[in-house]
């Protein structure tokens, strides 16, 4: 932990003046000049003092403030709604991983517009946190789960991805009920095995995989490269993305036949 300033110059100060005071007092007795040493000795010793609760002042309002940004930044690492870390961990968790296989799935709640519609905004925030809580049990204490923003959680773990979907399958298999409203859990996953290092590939992977499984409407989908392609490179926005073509095909299956859109 780094000092503040004032206290780091108020410990230099404190030394320098010791140092100083006791100089002179040494001197002074060398040369035979005992009361003027004695009195400055005194000063000195007086002075310390005062710089020393000073300084222990400042030492103590740096460690309580020191206390308070290390609380704020563990706040700002958590989603508020569900208690989860928020994506620059996941991304972190990833990047640190490098040199080894992770495995990952992308978990998108299906519908959420229309919780948040017939339930309120607050009723949707609840449907997200007993997610957030399926998931969790799901995992194991080693792994991370996240919330990546929105609708969308992640989840990194070194287990298998076959027995990562079975537990996931299990974790969201029962209802979540909001008040006196029971309603199912619908999610789409996308689960893929791919090396740490590198979070835009692995999380691109696991989406791809995920929106393969909304389109089915499978639940689960494990990321296969000749069926869903590679993602495109940190940096490049696709000219349509997954989201929006999922709705453009939701709502091409819903038209009536030949009837234009």
């Amino acid at each position: 932990m780094h000092l503040a300033p004032s206290v780091a110059a108020m410990r230099r100060i404190t030394i320098v003046t010791t140092a100083l005071v006791g100089s002179v007092v040494v001197y002074l007795l060398l040369t035979g000049r005992a009361v003027p040493a004695s009195v400055i000795a005194l000063v000195g010793v007086a002075l310390q003092a005062i710089l020393l609760a000073v300084y222990h002042h400042r030492a103590v309002r740096a460690a309580c403030r020191t206390a308070e940004l290390e609380a704020d930044l563990a706040v700002a690492y958590l989603d508020p709604v569900t208690g989860l870390a928020v994506r620059r961990v996941a991304e972190r968790r990833l990047r640190d991983a490098v040199g080894t296989d992770v495995t990952l799935a992308l978990i998108d709640v299906d519908g959420m517009h229309d919780i948040n519609e017939a339930h309120t905004h607050a009723g949707g925030d609840r449907y997200l946190a007993a997610v957030a809580e399926r998931l969790s049990h799901a995992v194991d204490a080693a792994d991370l789960v996240a919330r990546l923003g929105g609708d969308e959680f992640v989840i990194v773990t070194g287990r298998d991805p076959q027995a990562l979907a079975r537990s996931l399958a299990a974790a969201v298999t029962s209802p979540v009920t909001i008040g006196a409203i029971t309603l199912p859990m619908r999610v789409s996953i996308g689960i893929c095995r791919a090396p740490g290092g590198d979070p835009h590939l692995a999380l691109g992977r696991a989406d791809r995989a995920m929106y393969t499984a909304k389109r089915r409407g499978s639940g689960i989908e494990h990321y296969d490269p000749a069926r869903d392609g590679e993602p495109l490179s940190a940096g490049v926005r696709p000219t349509v993305r997954h989201r929006e073509r999922h709705i453009r095909d939701c709502d091409a299956t819903t038209r009536t036949p030949g009837r234009p859109g």
